[in-house]
C-alpha cells in the first residue's frame, strides 16, 4: 500500500496563506489569569495589542498601494492580504521565535494565515496558545513598540487560546497513519493530513470502504475525521484493472493518451501523447501491446525521477485509430517505428509527440521529441 503524508502546520500553512472563517468555537477551559476578552472567528482571544496611533507612515512606506498586475480582479481585500502576509506576517513569526525560540511554538501552540481572499472574514496572522503563561507578556512586549512606532497595525494580529498544539497534531498524524495501514490494501494508496486550524484529519484514499471509515472514526472519536475518495476505487480481486475500448478502431484520430512503449514483467513505460514519460507498476502489464495509446489512472504519487515512477491502478485502452483507407493501425505504427527508431534512441527510448497518416505518400509520419535534426521518422503503411 502507498501512502504520503503532510501536515498543515506553521510556516508551511503562512507562505500558503491557507484557512477560512468556519473554525469551530475553542474548547479550551478558560485560565483564570487569561480570560476570554472578546471572540473573533470563534476563537478566545487572550491578549491583544492597542493601536496607539492613528499615523502608520513607515508601514505606508512598505504597503501595497495597489493591487499588482497579475491579479486579474484588484480588490481591498487582497491588498490587505498582501499588506499582512509582508508587513504583519513577518513581525509576528520574528516575536514568536524571540520569546519561544525557533520552531518553539510547535510545542506550545499554533501559528497561520487566515486571508480574506481565501474565505477568511479577516486578513490576519494568528498566534495560538494552549497553556498561555509570562511568555504572553513577553509577546506583546516584543510587538507593542512596533505598533508605537507605525511600523504594523495591532489589528491583523491575534493571540488566543489554541485548542491544540502543531506537536499534539503531528502525534495525531502519526496514529492516524499508523491506522491507515494496519488496513489491508494490496493496490491501495492514501493520503493524509491535520488541519492545523480545524485540528480535522483529512484523509484521501481509493479503497476505504464505508465500514473501514466508520472503525477509523470510532478511533479517533474525538476529532473530525473527513474522507475524500480520491479517482476511482481500487478494483477488486479478480476484478480486471485494464478497461477495454467500446470500438476496437476507429477513423478519427485520438489525442488523448500516451503510448506503451513497453509491456510485461508486472510494469508498462508509457510516453508521449499527451502524457509524461512513466514507469508504472501494473499486475496485469502482460496483456497490453507496445503501441497501444493508453490512458492511467495512477494510484499514489508519481516520483519525480526521469523518468518517472509510479504505480497504475488502472489502464484504459483508447480505441485504436485506422484510416479509412490504411492498412496499418495507429498501434501497429507505433511498434514499427519503435523498431525502426535505433540510433536515434537516445535515452534509450522514443517520445513521440504526433502522429499523423499521409494517404496520398501512404506513410506514417511521427513526431519525435527531443527534436534530433533529423525530421520525422515515417513509416511506410504496408
Amino acid at each position: 500500500m502507498k501512502y504520503s503524508v503532510s501536515i498543515l502546520l506553521g510556516a508551511a500553512l503562512i507562505l500558503g496563506g491557507c484557512g477560512t472563517d468556519a473554525s469551530p468555537q475553542n474548547s479550551s477551559v478558560e485560565d483564570s489569569e487569561w480570560p476570554t476578552l472578546k471572540k473573533v472567528s470563534g476563537r478566545e482571544i487572550i491578549a491583544e495589542l492597542k493601536q496607539t496611533v492613528e499615523e502608520t507612515p513607515k508601514r505606508d512606506k512598505r504597503a501595497t498601494i495597489e493591487t499588482p498586475p497579475e491579479f486579474e480582479e484588484p480588490t481591498i481585500e487582497t491588498v490587505e492580504d498582501l499588506n499582512v502576509n509582508t508587513i504583519e506576517g513577518p513581525a509576528a513569526i520574528e516575536a514568536v521565535e524571540k520569546v519561544y525560540g525557533e520552531g518553539g511554538i510547535r510545542q506550545e501552540g499554533v501559528i497561520f494565515f487566515e486571508l480574506q481572499t481565501k474565505g477568511a472574514e479577516q486578513s490576519g496572522v494568528w498566534i495560538g496558545v494552549k497553556e498561555p503563561d509570562e511568555r504572553v507578556h513577553q509577546l506583546l512586549d516584543q510587538l507593542q513598540p512596533k505598533v508605537d512606532a507605525g511600523e504594523i497595525l495591532a489589528e491583523p494580529i491575534y493571540i488566543f487560546r489554541s485548542p491544540h498544539t502543531e506537536k499534539e497534531l503531528y502525534d495525531l498524524q502519526d496514529e492516524v497513519a499508523e491506522a491507515l495501514k494496519g488496513i489491508e490494501s494490496k493496490r491501495g494508496s492514501f493520503g493524509l493530513y491535520v488541519d492545523v486550524i480545524t485540528g480535522d484529519i483529512e484523509v484521501t484514499h481509493d479503497f476505504l470502504k464505508p465500514g473501514q471509515q466508520q472503525e477509523l472514526r470510532e478511533l479517533f472519536a474525538d476529532h473530525t475525521i473527513n474522507f475524500t475518495q480520491d479517482g476511482r476505487m481500487v478494483a477488486e480481486p479478480g476484478e480486471s484493472t485494464i478497461i477495454a475500448p467500446e470500438q476496437t478502431y476507429t477513423d478519427t484520430p485520438v489525442i488523448d493518451g500516451g503510448f506503451i512503449l513497453a509491456a510485461g514483467d508486472g510494469r508498462i513505460f508509457v510516453a508521449g501523447g499527451t502524457v509524461d514519460v512513466v514507469y508504472y507498476k501494473f499486475p496485469e502489464a502482460d496483456k497490453l501491446k507496445i503501441g497501444q495509446r493508453v490512458k492511467v489512472e495512477r494510484s499514489g504519487p508519481i516520483m519525480e525521477s526521469y523518468p518517472g515512477q509510479g504505480s497504475a491502478k488502472f489502464v484504459e485502452i483508447m480505441p485504436d485509430y485506422k484510416p479509412v483507407n490504411a492498412k496499418l493501425s495507429e498501434s501497429q505504427a507505433v511498434a514499427k517505428a519503435l523498431a525502426l527508431a535505433g540510433e536515434r534512441l537516445s535515452n534509450g527510448f522514443v517520445v513521440i509527440e504526433e502522429v499523423s497518416f499521409d494517404e496520398e505518400e501512404g506513410k506514417w509520419v511521427f513526431k519525435l521529441l527531443p527534436d534530433d535534426g533529423e525530421g520525422p521518422l515515417e513509416v511506410e503503411d504496408r
